[in-house]
């Protein structure tokens, strides 16, 4: 979805290139030589507080019910 963060004269229909560039020198995962569980950690870091608490205690144990409709195991 292309939401512009100024308004954008286009024609109904209009066939247009989009061309995405960064703004800030973002380091590839092959670059990063951090453990995992630490790049995890901090992509996490970034979740807000009331998202985190919204997440269900045993997904862990319940990924299939909750990824894929699955009956919650016993």
């Amino acid at each position: 979805m292309f939401r512009p963060l100024e308004p954008v004269r286009l024609a109904e229909h209009q066939e247009i290139t989009l061309v995405l560039e960064t703004t800030e020198n973002v380091a590839s995962a092959a670059d990063d030589e951090r453990p995992i569980w630490e790049v995890a950690a901090a992509l996490a870091r970034d979740i807000p507080a009331d998202a985190l608490s919204a997440l269900p205690a045993d997904g862990a144990a319940q990924h299939d019910h909750y990824l894929y409709a699955a009956p919650k195991r016993g």
